[in-house]
């Protein structure tokens, strides 16, 4: 059976500027860049381009259909992890306004359980919730740990902004997409790259952090651009920064926490997809989708049911997604609040309602080992 054709989770449009890039030797060596102004991120980002930012657009994939697999490859070893931490510092939220969103009614539905597409894999969509706003009191959840972890991703390509979802995996790195940095060919890597954990209604709760260095797999980075790819993941180290005027300076991680990692966990596992896509709440609002995996596919990929579409590119696929006190999970893979991977690729159709993400491996490792061998970034 043909399936509709796989993209990047993006709104497909003005490809243009990517596709007279010139071919790249696959190569399975990392590619990173430092900023070379630091000043540069917080220059560009004006209240205009926050509000203008939109997803990413992105070739079609090379591939006029999915090739489902039996089981993704196994590794080696034993899976590789780590652990994840709540914040160590109190820092409540701070309402810094980016730009003025306009407000929109609730979500359609608001909650949306056991729905599927016409691939008929599952999956319950929702807002985030509960939420407070303004002057309202209460608990709101996406301003609190583990929630807090996650966040927008804004950069720019050629100058014009855009925007992706990512999550802190330590206390200096974020973790998101290989195409929400690079193109994945000779055009190299994007730009400007700010991250604001818990993004809600153009509003920046624990401020925007500006980057230092950003690194993805040579997978992804000479892969053309194609999906799936077997490696389409990347890693961004963010500059420390004072939560009040004249205050020490602190690490991203330490004031919202950060979420674990897990490599090798993808395929049989049911995950929370956190992040803002664009066809819910006009991706203002964070989203969570969950799902059981559905299949593998090749090269290294897993798709889930799910109807999140552009913007969510980058966020989080999470298992056993609580709060740490609870207890950890049930059954034989109880580790909590574990990165298993990061959404890669929808369809050019929402009829069939399923993402994929590449499965983290020893390419994760060898990014995280890099940026982390950086001082300060995990220590």
């Amino acid at each position: 059976m043909k399936h509709p054709t796989p993209v990047l989770c993006a709104t497909v449009q003005a490809i243009a500027l990517l596709a007279a890039a010139p071919a790249m030797a696959q190569t399975d060596q990392p590619v990173s860049k430092e900023n070379p102004d630091a000043r540069r991120a917080a220059e560009y980002w004006t209240a205009d381009r926050f509000k203008a930012a939109k997803p990413l657009p992105l070739p079609t994939p090379k591939a006029g259909e999915v090739k489902q697999e039996s089981a993704p490859p196994q590794p080696a070893s034993k899976p590789e992890s780590s652990d994840a931490q709540a914040p160590s510092i109190k820092s409540a939220p701070r309402e810094q306004r980016l730009y003025d969103a306009q407000r929109k009614g609730l979500l359609d539905g608001e909650v949306e359980p056991q729905a599927n597409g016409t691939f008929n894999a599952p999956y319950t969509s929702t807002r985030v919730f509960p939420i407070f706003t303004g002057s309202s009191a209460g608990f709101s959840a996406d301003r609190a740990y583990p929630y807090r972890t996650i966040g927008k991703l804004f950069f720019s390509i050629n100058g014009s902004p855009y925007v992706c979802s990512a999550s802190v995996i330590q206390r200096r790195v974020v973790s998101t997409a290989g195409h929400c940095v690079h193109s994945g060919d000779a055009s190299g890597f994007h730009d400007n790259f700010v991250f604001v954990p818990s993004f809600r209604d153009g509003v920046a709760p624990f401020k925007s952090w500006n980057w230092r260095y950003v690194i993805t797999t040579g997978t992804w980075a000479s892969g053309g651009g194609g999906v799936p790819n077997a490696a389409d993941y990347a890693m961004i180290e963010f500059a420390d920064q004072a939560m009040t005027t004249g205050g020490p300076l602190t690490k991203l991680g330490n004031v919202t926490g950060w979420l674990g990692w897990e490599t090798g966990r993808l395929n049989a596992n049911h995950t929370s997809k956190l992040g803002y896509p664009c066809n819910l709440d006009s991706c203002q609002k964070m989203q969570n989708v969950t799902s059981h995996s559905y299949r593998p596919t090749s090269p290294n990929n897993v798709e889930y049911g799910s109807d999140a579409r552009g913007g969510s590119s980058g966020g989080p696929w999470v298992q056993n997604f609580a709060v740490l006190a609870s207890g950890g999970g049930s059954g034989s893979n109880t580790a909590q609040n574990r990165v298993v991977g990061v959404t890669s690729y929808g369809y050019i159709s929402a009829d069939p309602k399923v993402q994929g993400a590449s499965v983290p491996d020893s390419r994760w490792v060898q990014i995280w080992n890099q940026i982390c061998a950086r001082p300060g970034n995990c220590n």
